[in-house]
This record gives C-alpha cells, sequence and structure tokens, in this order.
C-alpha cells in the first residue's frame, strides 16, 4: 500500500502543475475603476468607486485604509505638510453599501449611482454565489471580499463614507488623500476621479502624486477632475485639494498653524522635480527613438520599422528632431515592405513542406502575427486568405491526431481493464479454492509470522505480536504478575530452545535488548522506543524479522516472483502519462476548455488507482500458496462465527490458547476473545477451575501484550520519522477488549461466580 500512495501521489502532483500552470497563466486586469467623492461639511469625506474587471473571477477583494499606520505625529512644521503625518489619516469608515450596476448600462462615470442589485453582507460565502460580501473590519481600514462571478457582466460598486479625512489649518482646508493605495493587485487600464466640493471656491487647487502619465484639472469652481493610464499594480496616487475652510463648517480635525504658504511650497518642489523627470523622461525617448531608427535603417525589418514608429510617435509635437526620425522611417519603407513579404513567402514555404507534417498552432498564430504587423493592406488580405487555408489543414490534421491519441488511450485502457479482471477472478478463485465454508482444524502448522505472510503478503508487528503468544503457548515463555498487579513479567522458560530465525529475533528483543536476566516487563517493552538510540535498536530489530519472515516464508514455496504485478503498474503509470499528455498537449491547444480537461484527467486518475490498487492486490500465489490461502480463510470463518457455535460444537478449551495465536493474526481476535469470556462465565464447576483460570489470565495477557507491541513501535516511529518501519493503522481486531489496564482480579471474579 505505500508503493500505491507514492504513485498516488505522483499523480496528483503531476496533476496539479498541469491545471496551475495554464490556469495561472492569465495576468489579470482592471478594466476601468471609477471614483465618484464628495466632500462633507463635517470633514468627511463619501467615496462611490466602481470597478469594471477583466478576464475569469469570482468577484472582487479590495483592501481600503484610512490611516497610515507608519505616519509620524503631526507639529506643525513644513515638512509634516509632506502627507506623511498622522493628521491626514481618517478616523473611521462607515455607511458601506455594495451594489452593482450591469455592464451594458455602464458608460461613464456619472453612472455610479444607476444602483440595479444591492448586495448583503454576511458572514461567510463560497466561490460562485452571488450578491453579498464579507467585511473584515480593521482599526486602519476596511477588507472587502465581494461575490459576483463574471458571467453576471457586472460593474461592481462600493460606497463608504470616511470620517475626519478633511484637514482644517488657520487659513485653508485641505484633503490629502490616497485613492489607489499601494495593496491594490491589479493593473488598472483607465482611472478616473471626480472630485466635489460641499460649494463653490474660485481659488481651489489641485495636485496629484504618483506616475507622471497621471492629469489633474479644475472643471469648475466646485468640481475637480484627475486621470491616469495603464496603472501598474501596487502603485499609489494621490490627490490633494486645498479650499477654502469654510466650506466644512462642522469639520472638526484642525492644525491649528497656517497651512497655505507650507503647501504651496511642499508642492512647488514636488511639480519642479515631476517637470525635471519628464523632461528627462523626453529626452530618453528620443535618444530611444534614435538608437531604433538607425536599427532599422542597419536592418530594414518589419519589426524594427513598427518599433521605431511607435516611439517616434510618443515625441512631443514641439521635439526638433520627430519630423526627421520620420523621415528617415518613410525611406526604408519599401525595403522593409519587400523584406517582409519575403519572410512572409519564407514562413509559409516552410510550413507547406513535407506535406505539412511540421504545421503546429504555434507556428501557425506565428505566421499571423508576422502578416498583421505588416502596413501593406493588399498584401496582407492575400498571406490572411492563405493563413485561414493553412488553419483549416491544422484542424484536420489535430482532429487526426486527437482521433489516434484517443484509440491509443482506449487501447491501453482496454489492455489494462482486461488484465484486471483477469487479476480480479483470480483473487476470487484463489479465495474459494477450498470449497467448504469451514475449516475447524489449523490448516498448516506455520508459525504466525509466516501465516501473516502467507495472507498479506507482508510482515508487520502483528506478526511480531503474535510470534510472542505463540512461543508462551509453547511453554518456551511464561509469565508472572508483579506484586502490585501493575504489570506482567515475561519469563524466559526454556534458554536451549532455538526454534526459527523468527522466533530467535523476538526471543533477542525481548530478553537482551529489553528485558535482563531472562525476565521482561511489559511496562518496559511498552516504553522501550521512547528515545531515539533504543528506537533505533528495535526499529533495526523489526526489520530483521520482517526480514527473516520473508526468507522462512520462502522456503515453504507458498509465492513465486511476482513479474506481472511490475509490468500491470508501469502500464499503468503509461497509460495515466499519455492520457494527460493528451489532455495538455491536444485538447488544450484546440479548445482550451480547462475544465473539461480538469475534469477527464481526474476521470483516468480514478481508473488508473482502481487499476494500481487491484493490480498490487495480486499477490501471486503457487497452487500451494493458494490451497492453504484458501483454508486459512475458511478457519478465519470459523473463527469469526466463533460465538454462535453451542457449548457442544465448540473446539476443547485447551486449544483456546493457539487460536488466540492465529485469530490474532487473522485480525479476528475480538469475535474468540468474546466467546472465550461468555464460555468461561458460563461454565460450571465439571470444567477444571484452574483451566479456566488459566485461560482468563491468558486473554488479558493477548490482549495487554499486543497493546505494548503496538505502543512499543508506536514510540519507536515517532523517535525516528524516517524509520522504514511503520505501525500503520494499529492491530485491527487484535488489540480490541476493555478495560485499559490488565486486570488479574477477573479469574477471582470468575472462580466467585462457579462456587
Amino acid at each position: 500500500m505505500k508503493k500505491i500512495r507514492i504513485i498516488l501521489l505522483f499523480m496528483a502532483v503531476f496533476l496539479i502543475f498541469l491545471v496551475t500552470s495554464k490556469v495561472s497563466a492569465a495576468e489579470e486586469t482592471t478594466k476601468l475603476l471609477y471614483q465618484d467623492i464628495s466632500i462633507n461639511e463635517d470633514g468627511s469625506i463619501t467615496v462611490k468607486e466602481a470597478a469594471w474587471l477583466n478576464g475569469e473571477y469570482n468577484g472582487r477583494l479590495r483592501d481600503i485604509d484610512f490611516q497610515n499606520t507608519h505616519a509620524t505625529t503631526f507639529t506643525g512644521i513644513y515638512s509634516n505638510f509632506a502627507g506623511n503625518t498622522d493628521i491626514y489619516n481618517g478616523t473611521s469608515m462607515k455607511d458601506i453599501k455594495v451594489y452593482d450596476i450591469s455592464q451594458e448600462n455602464f458608460h461613464s462615470m456619472s453612472d455610479i449611482g444607476n444602483i440595479e442589485t444591492v448586495y448583503k453582507e454576511v458572514n461567510s460565502a463560497s466561490n460562485g454565489q452571488y450578491g453579498v460580501y464579507e467585511l473584515t473590519q480593521k482599526t486602519y481600514g476596511t477588507d472587502f471580499k465581494i461575490y459576483c462571478p463574471d458571467n453576471k457582466n457586472k460593474v461592481i460598486c462600493i460606497e463608504y463614507t470616511i470620517t475626519d479625512a478633511v484637514v482644517v489649518h488657520n487659513d485653508v482646508a485641505e484633503l490629502y488623500w490616497n485613492v489607489l493605495g499601494d495593496q491594490f493587485e491589479e493593473d488598472v487600464q483607465d482611472f478616473q476621479v471626480l472630485i466635489h466640493l460641499p460649494g463653490e471656491d474660485s481659488d481651489v487647487r489641485i495636485w496629484s502624486h504618483g506616475p507622471l502619465t497621471g492629469r489633474n484639472q479644475i472643471l469648475n469652481s466646485r468640481t475637480l477632475y484627475f486621470e491616469d493610464t495603464n496603472v501598474d499594480s501596487y502603485t499609489p496616487e494621490t490627490i490633494r485639494i486645498m479650499f477654502d475652510k469654510k466650506l466644512v463648517p462642522s469639520a472638526t480635525k484642525k492644525s491649528n498653524v497656517n497651512g497655505r504658504d507650507n503647501i504651496l511650497r511642499y508642492e512647488q518642489m514636488m511639480a519642479d522635480t515631476a517637470n525635471r523627470e519628464r523632461e528627462n523622461a523626453k529626452l530618453e525617448l528620443e535618444n530611444e527613438a534614435s538608437q531604433a531608427v538607425l536599427e532599422l535603417e542597419q536592418d530594414p525589418e518589419i519589426y524594427y520599422y513598427n518599433y521605431a514608429l511607435e516611439l517616434v510617435n510618443q515625441l512631443d509635437e514641439q521635439s526638433e528632431q520627430k519630423q526627421n526620425f520620420l523621415d528617415r522611417i518613410e525611406k526604408t519603407k519599401d525595403l522593409v515592405n519587400e523584406n517582409w513579404k519575403q519572410h512572409l513567402q519564407g514562413t509559409l514555404e516552410n510550413m507547406e513542406d513535407d506535406n505539412y507534417l511540421f504545421l503546429d498552432r504555434d507556428e501557425l498564430e506565428y505566421f499571423k502575427e508576422n502578416i498583421e504587423e505588416g502596413f501593406d493592406q493588399e498584401v496582407k488580405e492575400e498571406y490572411l486568405k492563405k493563413y485561414k487555408d493553412l488553419e483549416e489543414i491544422l484542424n484536420v490534421k489535430e482532429a487526426e491526431i486527437r482521433k489516434n491519441w484517443t484509440i491509443f488511450v482506449i487501447v491501453i485502457n482496454s489492455i489494462i481493464g482486461v488484465l484486471a479482471i483477469y487479476i480480479l477472478i483470480k483473487i476470487i478463485n484463489e479465495r474459494h479454492k477450498f470449497k467448504g465454508q469451514y475449516y475447524r482444524e489449523f490448516p498448516t502448522g506455520d508459525n504466525p509470522n509466516v501465516l501473516e505472510y502467507l495472507m498479506k503478503g507482508k510482515s508487520t508487528n502483528i506478526g511480531f505480536s503474535a510470534t510472542i503468544l505463540n512461543l508462551i503457548n509453547k511453554k518456551i515463555i511464561t509469565y508472572e504478575q508483579t506484586p502490585n498487579n501493575e504489570d506482567i513479567t515475561l519469563i524466559l522458560a526454556n534458554e536451549e530452545y532455538t526454534g526459527t530465525s523468527a522466533e530467535a529475533v523476538v526471543l533477542n528483543v525481548l530478553f537482551k535488548l529489553i528485558g535482563k536476566d531472562n525476565r521482561c516487563k511489559i511496562q518496559d517493552l511498552k516504553n522501550y522506543g521512547k528515545t531515539t538510540n533504543n528506537a533505533r535498536k528495535l526499529i533495526n530489530k523489526m526489520d530483521e524479522f520482517k526480514k527473516v519472515t520473508k526468507e522462512e516464508t520462502g522456503y515453504k514455496e507458498y509465492f513465486k516472483e511476482n513479474k506481472r504485478t511490475i509490468i500491470y503498474i508501469i502500464l499503468a503509470i503509461i497509460n495515466y502519462i499519455a492520457s494527460v499528455w493528451m489532455a495538455y498537449g491536444v485538447f488544450y491547444g484546440l479548445n482550451n476548455q480547462v475544465l473539461q480537461i480538469f475534469e477527464y484527467v481526474i476521470g483516468i486518475t480514478i481508473l488508473n488507482s482502481i487499476y494500481l490498487i487491484i493490480g498490487c492486490q495480486n499477490k501471486n500465489r503457487t497452487m500451494k500458496g493458494k490451497e492453504a490461502y484458501s483454508k486459512w480463510l475458511a478457519h478465519k470463518r470459523f473463527l469469526k462465527d466463533f460465538s454462535k457455535f453451542d457449548e457442544k460444537d465448540l473446539p476443547e478449551i485447551t486449544l483456546w490458547e493457539k487460536y488466540l495465536v492465529t485469530a490474532t493474526v487473522l485480525g479476528c481476535a475480538d469475535k474468540v476473545e468474546k466467546r472465550m469470556k461468555m464460555y468461561i462465565t458460563d461454565t460450571t464447576s465439571q470444567v477444571d477451575t484452574s483451566l479456566l483460570i488459566y485461560q482468563s489470565i491468558n486473554l488479558n495477557l493477548t490482549r495487554e501484550l499486543n497493546r505494548s507491541v503496538q505502543k512499543a513501535i508506536s514510540n519507536s516511529s515517532s523517535s525516528i520519522s524516517s524509520s522504514s518501519y511503520s505501525s500503520g493503522g494499529g492491530f485491527g481486531s487484535g488489540s480490541s477488549g476493555g478495560g485499559g489496564r490488565w486486570r488479574p482480579e477477573a479469574a477471582v471474579e470468575v472462580v466467585s461466580k462457579i462456587n
């Protein structure tokens, strides 16, 4: 099962890589972001924000901070007017509203207030829901999570009020506000802000800080405007408005200093800096344009032509070099056009070679891009027709490829499916090799460790525990209770006993590694693996036990080499990789339907998982192994139905201890133990009392010993996480039974009931 888990993990990782590599490739942008800001008489601002999103999405995330947590304290000095002091922080956000407008009804800033659907605040929601939102309130801002899938075709709107946004100085009032914070995660193609004063002011001023591409203007004495395009993500945009303080008579946030001169001084300095940057940008653009024109003259190709023309067209009309550059570009036009046509013809001939053998989607799209780069319209139309002809040929070719891949995957799955059915039939026949329902006797004389390997095809700590019980049954080991009745001590009764290699490992663990003087306490066994050093020793011994168990089973000739299972696993992996590659390389290129590909690959993964599990169940037993396996299954059915038999049908009580040993290996010890307890409780005095006491103690010992071995191995696995041994899911039925601690007084209770 460990190998199966590793293979399935590999499949899952490969699947995740396939899906995420495609889904995450798209770059998210916001088509437009509009803000309508009203300054209120109490110094608050009311913001209405509309966002038109691009691409695929489940809704919108928006983090709005009204305070700068890194702001310094405002003291009234000139440097405080740079905008990074606490006086420019808002106090709170209130009157939150979320709604949307249909994209078809949204045309300009004036449409923001045309509410169509009002959203409801909820504590939690899931992807795919519509018309709800979650809020995360913080001391410095609010995070919005708005649910509106892209198939609704909506413009998502937020409305809120920030208190104490306006600062009132002794002479003027101002709003210094970050309209697009540095936490905005998407690029914005079209960003516009409209600001309304609460009244008219003929001396109002506006400044903006951010990319040099931003523009601001005064529309009238109470309306101001700011815009920018193609704003990169995480790029802050800030506006500053200075106006008559009489317009905000109820504002409470006051600086108690004059602000006008400081504001003008600071903004003039920022304007001078921006102007220098703009001038440097113009010079840099002119240098780039000059270099591009020179490269075009040296290599008159369509790419250099378009690049040079693009840069030159960006130059200011007052540029002394612009016309010179345009003239030089025009001189290369005929040669560029000729080279472009030759390149198109060469690309076309390459794709037509060898009966379109090497024609693929990427090359065809590259051909189309080259066509569209040209400026000769007649030639473009000619080659676009040829492009469409090639596209038809490619569609037929891809359909044939898809057909061949589909046939290949079907054939592979059919082969593996037939093998799976064959293995299932083989497993069923193997289980019913012995035709009877029950096999009351012990089918073979195998020790419990070999029996476990026969039934499971592997060795575990259950076989180790059962080997100890078997040694007790054979009187090689005896036991006694400690004086305080809290523990059991195992005693090596026959020091001359050699036994099998597996038994030698068990005796070595009990009486040399853990115990001493031929005595081993159950509690010492349970706690031995808690230290790293002891854990390594115990793990090594367990590995040795499993190794010799495999060797002892080999002598029995129960198994033959299982090459078919290995081949089967290899075929399943090839099938999985081929199927995924089919989806990745063919379906995606044709349809770009990620969800359908995901469902297809999930189906293949489930199918291959079933194949692998069935394939790994084939233990490849010999005829002798099949007969022994089938009889032991019948014996297991006998043990599982042990509690249903009448007393006259029960085996002799002297065999019960051996039944407990095999029931532990076969995973049905709980049912056997339950029936034995019932029999001991109900039996009258005609049965030897000492024998009943002995069996009662044995039941408790079996349970406690199983738990102790489990605990020891568990402690060792915890101490060495990289160990090759694992305690798995426990002992199954072998460790069942109530109580928790061994109770020798249970035997006394039995005797009192008999008397």
